[in-house]
């Protein structure tokens, strides 16, 4: 207890943290006028700002700009020179297409689930019995193909093709994206989705119509 009692002033004497320790550090490091004398590290790659830090080879290049580099006062900044639509994201934009034993339907909806366009064998002008011929199927993915590249011109566009059916417009809409007329909105499809609904057991099918 007495040995602890006669170490106690020299422990608070050993807290307290001398003042010319203080003002040494309180005052910042000035800027060297003269190269270092070490090879390894020159005055010219490292120097001192006035808040004590040091700056880069970079900003040494730079005029001696004594502060951070940043995108402005860097000489390594660059701007890629693209247009600000470029590196915008895409709109995701979807094509359906319904094509069952009668008639083509073909469908342009925008990112937000809209309807651009909405085009069918009878508005391209096939009547009755002419709607579920190939012919018809064919047109109607011409026109529709024309919507995409009207929306292609406007922005960046990615389109998902939805499939449904076994009509003879679903095969129609194959061909057309091989030939000339789809060569613009081939690059453009992401994906290829197939959504016709596959009858497995179920009830017994309609008598099939005898003409």
């Amino acid at each position: 207890m007495l040995g602890l009692r006669s170490c106690r002033p020299s422990l608070l004497a050993a807290r307290k943290f001398p003042t010319s320790y203080v003002a040494r550090y309180s005052t910042p490091p000035t800027k060297p006028t003269q190269p270092s004398s070490n090879p390894f590290q020159p005055a010219a790659y490292d120097a001192y700002d006035d808040e004590g830090s040091t700056t880069s080879l970079l900003n040494n290049l730079d005029g001696g700009l004594d502060r951070p580099p940043t995108a402005s006062n860097s000489p390594f900044a660059r701007s890629t020179g693209l247009p600000s639509s470029f590196n915008s994201k895409p709109a995701q934009y979807k094509l359906y297409l319904q094509s069952t034993k009668t008639n083509t339907i073909t469908t342009l909806t925008n990112d937000k689930n809209d309807a651009v366009a909405c085009i069918s064998a009878g508005s391209c002008g096939f009547k009755r019995g002419q709607r579920s011929s190939y012919e018809a199927g064919y047109q109607c993915a011409i026109k529709i193909f024309q919507k995409v590249e009207e929306a292609a011109k406007r922005e960046t566009v990615r389109v998902d093709l939805y499939l449904k059916g076994f009509g003879s417009g679903r095969e129609a809409m194959q061909k057309a994206l091989l030939t000339t007329e789809g060569e613009n909105v081939r690059p453009l499809i992401t994906h290829v989705i197939d959504m016709t609904p596959l009858k497995i057991g179920g009830t017994r099918a309609k008598k099939a119509r005898r003409l």
